[in-house]
């Protein structure tokens, strides 16, 4: 059996979109990136999954919020990736590996400075996104 992995329908779209991978080539991780990995770079992690339910067993379609990480050197090319990683997943529909993305949309976006652990670099800019992915699960 196939694990149904909505993140990595959304991960493809993002590797194949030429605007986001100018920047940051195929350095989009899961949870966490290298420690020598040099920026920019984007990781991503689940949040949260609602799976509705009734007394005889589940009912529509689940929804799981993706959180979205984009580091960068400077805050302008934070905010032009990210610009360019909303631009591809807000309102994306689409399929990989047998699973089926139904509906994506931008649920929260915030900026922030950060230290980076094993980094050469004391800051960088970061800008998290939380999408809400419906998808097909069955």
């Amino acid at each position: 059996m196939m694990l149904k992995t909505p993140e990595m329908v959304l991960h493809n779209a993002i590797v194949s979109d030429a605007s986001i991978t100018a920047h940051v080539g195929h350095r989009v991780y899961p949870h966490l990136a290298p420690a020598v990995d040099d920026l920019p770079f984007i990781s991503w992690r689940r949040v949260t999954i609602r799976r509705e339910a009734t007394f005889v067993g589940a009912m529509g379609v689940p929804a799981v919020q993706i959180e979205y990480l984009i580091f960068a050197a400077t805050y302008l090319e934070a905010r032009q990736i990210a610009d360019a990683v909303r631009a591809t997943l807000d309102g994306y529909t689409g399929s990989f590996e047998n699973t089926t993305v139904r509906q994506t949309h931008l649920d929260a976006e915030e900026d922030q400075v950060v230290s980076l652990d094993g980094s050469e670099v004391p800051n960088a800019y970061a800008v998290s996104q939380t999408y809400e992915t419906m998808w097909q699960e069955t």
